[in-house]
């Protein structure tokens, strides 16, 4: 009897270890991302698992940059290239990107520009016989174990390039991390009315300007960490960084440097 008792509770343990943690098992692979310090300007890498996801490509002289940094860190291709939309300081960079570096699919919202950025943008997907996937609804991938989801712009046409933004959500384990790109009143209403906004991490939008939608944004995202892409020379403006601490956010600016946040499905942490 007591032998049996024994070989009972050794089972039981077994099952209790084979079990006892996501982290032990589908969410052992982590998910690094780094927003690059360039300026007032975008580009973020996520690695997770074997696959490399590109958000955003700076502006054209941060092409070069953007490049060394992915050879620094072994990375020897993109398997997405995600362009929220084609302000200058969002697909400058890409051409270079794409002329120097294997990228699998690129993913754009649904529209044109007549920028001298876009066009030669436009040209090196051609040159690499690339046709980017255009989004006019909601769009899902996986890279690793992480999920995303993008979110196009609703209307067919805006008055700026801003609110063209995609809008990006990771969701890895318990953390999910939500990209906004430029997106201004108009797409902060449209994506609002979306749901789902509550995220572990926020990429605020358009570099931390202050618009009426902003406070609601910031009310319903609830981030725990909040990223502003920002330059001495351009900053982000004091309401919003005054916003995201009274919500109790931890804010960071890339004007003090590259942030790098990494992810095991459970805890985030943040180094600059």
């Amino acid at each position: 009897m007591k032998r049996m008792t024994l070989i009972g509770i050794a089972f039981l343990l077994l099952c209790l270890c084979g079990c006892s943690s996501p982290i032990a098992g589908v969410y052992a692979e982590k998910l690094e991302l780094v927003v690059l310090k360039i300026g007032k300007a975008d580009s973020m890498v996520i690695n997770v698992g074997n696959k490399t996801v590109l958000v955003d490509s700076g502006e054209e002289d941060d092409g070069e940059e953007i490049l060394q940094f992915l050879k620094d860190s072994k990375i020897d291709q993109i398997d997405y290239m995600i362009i929220t939309h084609f302000d200058k300081d969002h697909v400058g960079g890409a051409d270079i990107l794409l002329n120097h570096f294997k990228v699998s699919q690129v993913i754009t919202p649904d529209y044109k520009s007549d920028s001298t950025d876009y066009q030669e943008f436009a040209a090196a997907l051609a040159a690499n016989q690339l046709t980017p996937t255009t989004l006019t609804d909601e769009f899902s991938l996986e890279a690793g174990n992480a999920d995303f989801t993008i979110y196009p712009p609703q209307q067919s046409s805006y008055k700026g390039d801003t609110d063209y933004s995609l809008i990006v959500s990771v969701e890895h384990g318990a953390n999910n991390f939500l990209l906004a790109g430029d997106a201004e009143e108009i797409r902060l209403q449209e994506f609002i009315k979306q749901g789902n906004l509550a995220h572990t991490f926020l990429k605020v939008p358009h570099h931390g300007r202050y618009n009426s939608e902003i406070m609601e944004f910031f009310t319903l995202v609830k981030p725990k960490y909040a990223v502003i892409t920002s330059s001495d020379k351009n900053p982000e403006e004091k309401e919003v960084v005054d916003a995201l601490t009274r919500l109790g956010s931890t804010v960071y600016t890339t004007r003090q440097g590259n942030i790098y946040v990494s992810s095991d499905g459970e805890k985030i942490e943040i180094k600059q």
